[in-house]
């Protein structure tokens, strides 16, 4: 533009300088626009014609390549074709098994459902849930949506063998079809990190896994797809898609643990929550036993322990109120009281019986070290640790219990202890004198032989860690139980005070060992919040309090051994909770009394497993202490080359406070189920249970009213209801007695806080008890064969005659049509036994 003085510039002109401006800069796009179009789609035989589909393919290749959306950045590009270069074989094996994980879930189809049983919502938890509703009145539509399909496709051992582990030389199988590990000779050419078909051997980046192609497909289904059956070529070699055929048909025999009418274990039903924790702690693929490791799990697994302990521990200051709308709240701090840190030590442990022994282990080794007859661990107990040892066995919070109890129920009275006359109050511990020697065993002293209790009702895992804990076979004492489960705890008592009175007979001294006499001492108690056949729960406050008298009773000896006796004792008091351990959870009154959940705290250890009824993967169990440093001292072996407190974050190091070296990462599964529902949507959990089984022993009630075709075996409590099915044929036989199997139908509820058995259960005669046994026998066989159903049947202590039990384990939720199933279908199957 020509320049022009500043006093000759009008607004016309500068109209008319900004349109030109204006119509060249459009002129430019539009030309460059049609010679754009002219190059993308050149006319026949034009210049442009020649390069137009290379130019087009670089332009989309570089497309791809900055879509980080689409394409990983770690795929590659052949030079040659501008192809995408096929997946590797651990690849598509994982992305396999990951829609094989989408189908047992069923969303495969539609990634928006669930399979979760829709009777009954629970999901009541603190952060995801509106609304006050309790989420507890049952659904009265159809069986669970699953109920349709089958809890296993039953094979005999002979059949499945036959079909899953056909011999590759014997019976000339398909190694791509077979579990069979024979080895074939033309697999020595195959690669384990690439595709086997091509005889080639994969670069090495093969084994990187492309991660973006791991997410399932919506719309793949394992059962109908044809790639992954039929997907081998050759017999010879198993390719990736075969393998993963063969993954399928591990799933598909497999029983569906998760299915509504799985009834057989104390597990089962994953919640999905739990489950993708697993997951993602199963790609973290390390073991929790140096912070360095594994820092998140280390803190996360305090963080689940510090709130166990607080919980279970600290519950006796707690209250248990009733805000007016039905919703109880437990353990809320009110007026901006500052919350108690949890002090004592706590695991997470693969599996209750590992637990009980783990107490049974910790229990002797602080009777030991307190006694002078171990040194503590790998190092030497200093005298302000053993004092703070000694101290703690004052059990301060115990006391605390009776002293500070609000909820307007008077205390139980326990009548005849023992002949000492000892108080139904806990008495003081007595004074412990510190011990004389630091080695492992002093000359002048034997050490006796320790004993430990348990009820007739409690696992076998005890039997087998005392066996372990080598033990004698008559120091682990079995204590009777009352009719309904309960160890009978005057019983307890009674056997304390004989070992008592033995030892008296026989002194500590060297002279003992040449005259072959026996000292047998009691160091440990187990009580059961649960059983695993009946679901009784002990008397946890009577059954501590026999232990404290027993212990208040070494300061009164009249031979001058008083220091000496009551130094020794000293009983361990564990609670397992395996099974009904979840209770904890529970806000509702009723369920703590019946459970006696609030008298876990006067205990010296604590376990339960969430994988059993709150439905995490198994295993997940944890494992709670009182005692500071209990687990440290009795398991700390010190190896160097894994703890060194020079390392960063040692102090935090989990791994010397258990028997295990490796530890899994399972503390996440039961942070999972915390975190996401929170504590009072795991209680809704738990208060469901209750309900819905109430509603199956009014059902079964019902029918035995009407027919006489069920009845219950035992007055039931909370978690499990055994029952009989009588078939036609018995029941007549039962008739032509004057035995009415009517008379097992009172309108009674759940066993509570201080009841017994109710004598109106009946009593199956002898002579008919064993063929009453067949007929559950026989029944369970046709419905697991059937697939139908997989329930279990028990023995109890009061019948001869097996009954039938009936859990909610996991994830299950039952409505009325599928407690009506499950009881036409027995009587269908069982109908001409």
């Amino acid at each position: 533009m020509l320049s022009v003085p500043h006093s000759s510039v009008t607004l016309p002109s500068v109209f008319f300088a900004a349109a030109l401006t204006t119509l060249f800069f459009l002129g430019g796009c539009i030309g460059y626009l049609l010679g754009k179009r002219r190059r993308e789609n050149p006319p026949v035989g034009s210049a442009h014609d020649v390069h137009a589909k290379g130019r087009s393919s670089r332009r989309r290749r570089r497309r791809r390549r900055r879509s980080s959306d689409e394409i990983d950045k770690g795929e590659q590009i052949k030079s040659d074709r501008g192809e995408e270069e096929e997946e590797d074989g651990p690849t598509i094996v994982l992305r396999g098994s990951l829609d094989l994980l989408a189908s047992k879930w069923g969303i495969m189809e539609d990634l928006g459902s669930s399979t979760a049983t829709s009777t009954k919502t629970f999901e009541g938890d603190d952060n995801n849930q509106s609304g006050g509703g309790t989420g507890t009145n049952l659904d009265t539509t159809n069986p669970s949506p699953l109920s349709s399909s089958a809890v296993v496709e039953y094979l005999s051992p002979e059949e499945m063998t036959q079909l899953l582990f056909s011999n590759i030389h014997r019976d000339g199988a398909d190694i791509s079809r077979t579990l069979c590990l024979d080895e074939h000779h033309s697999n020595s050419s195959q690669n384990s990190n690439g595709p086997p078909t091509t005889g080639e051997v994969p670069s090495a980046r093969s084994s990187a896994i492309n991660m973006s192609n791991l997410l399932p497909s919506p719309k793949r289904n394992i059962e109908s797809n044809d790639d992954y059956k039929s997907s081998s070529t050759s017999s010879s070699v198993i390719t990736p898609k075969s393998f993963v055929n063969l993954l399928h048909l591990i799933q598909k025999y497999s029983v569906n643990t998760s299915h509504p009418y799985f009834f057989n274990q104390l597990f089962g039903s994953l919640d999905p929550i739990a489950l993708a924790a697993e997951i993602v702690a199963l790609s973290v693929n390390t073991s929790v036993y140096t912070y360095e490791t594994a820092p998140v799990f280390t803190l996360l697994e305090r963080e689940v322990m510090g709130q166990i302990g607080k919980l279970v521990f600290h519950n006796g200051e707690n209250n248990i109120e009733d805000d007016g709308d039905g919703l109880e709240k437990n353990g809320e701090k009110h007026g901006g009281e500052e919350e108690r840190e949890f002090e004592g030590e706590g695991l997470m442990i693969p599996g209750g019986s590992l637990a009980n022994l783990t107490a049974m282990h910790a229990a002797r080794h602080r009777w030991k070290v307190m006694n002078g007859y171990t040194a503590n661990g790998t190092t030497e107990l200093d005298e302000e640790s053993r004092r703070l040892m000694l101290e703690e066995d004052q059990m301060e919070d115990q006391l605390h219990y009776w002293s500070s109890e609000e909820n307007g129920e008077e205390e139980k009275k326990l009548e005849d202890i023992s002949s000492h006359g000892a108080s139904p109050t806990v008495p003081a511990p007595p004074r412990q004198q510190q011990p004389t020697t630091n080695g492992l065993y002093n000359n002048d002293r034997s050490s006796p032989d320790l004993v430990a209790f348990v009820s007739s009702e409690a696992h076998y895992s005890f039997t087998k860690s005392a066996r372990v804990l080598g033990l004698r076979e008559d120091d682990l004492i079995v204590v009777p139980t009352h009719a309904d489960g309960r160890m009978d705890v005057t019983a307890l008592a009674k056997r304390i005070e004989e070992l008592e009175c033995d030892s008296l007979d026989a002194p500590s001294t060297a002279r003992n060992r040449r005259r072959n006499t026996r000292r047998r001492v009691p160091f440990f108690v187990a009580c059961t919040a649960g059983s695993t056949v009946r679901g009784s729960f002990d008397d946890i406050a009577d059954i501590v309090r026999v232990c404290r008298c027993y212990e208040s009773r070494g300061d009164d000896d009249d031979d001058g051994n008083e220091r000496q006796l009551g130094q020794e004792r000293s009983i361990w008091v564990h609670v397992d909770g395996a099974w009904g351990g979840s209770a904890i959870f529970s806000s509702r009154p009723s369920i703590r009394r019946a459970t006696r959940v609030d008298q876990v705290g006067l205990a010296d250890s604590f376990t339960f497993n969430p994988h059993k009824m709150l439905g995490a993967p198994q295993q997940t169990t944890a494992f709670i202490v009182r005692h500071r440093r209990a687990l440290r001292d009795s398991n700390a072996a010190g190896a160097k080359y894994l703890f060194d407190s020079r390392k960063n974050g040692a102090e935090y190091d989990l791994g010397d406070l258990s028997y295990t070296c490796g530890r899994r990462t399972d503390a996440v599964k039961l942070w999972a189920l915390w975190k996401y529902y929170g504590r009072k949507g795991l209680g809704r959990r738990v208060d469901q249970k209750v309900d819905q089984l109430e509603a199956f022993v009014e059902e079964v009630r019902r029918r035995g009213r009407a027919d006489g075709s069920f009845a219950l075996a035992c007055k039931p409590w909370l978690f499990n209801v055994n029952f009989f099915y009588f078939p036609p044929r018995i029941r007549r036989i039962l008739e032509a007695r004057g035995i009415a199997t009517t008379r097992a139908t009172h309108d009674n509820d759940a066993v509570n806080e201080g009841e017994s058995e109710n004598d109106d259960f009946i009593e199956i005669p002898d002579d008919i008890a064993q063929d009453m046994s067949n007929v559950s026998v026989l029944l369970k066989l046709r419905l697991h064969e059937a697939g139908e159903m997989i329930i279990p049947y028990q023995p109890l202590n009061n019948q001869k005659a097996d009954c039938f039990r009936l859990v909610l384990a996991g994830k299950k939720d039952i409505g009325i049509n599928d407690i009506r199933h499950i009881l036409d279908t027995m009587d269908k199957y069982g109908n001409d036994l």
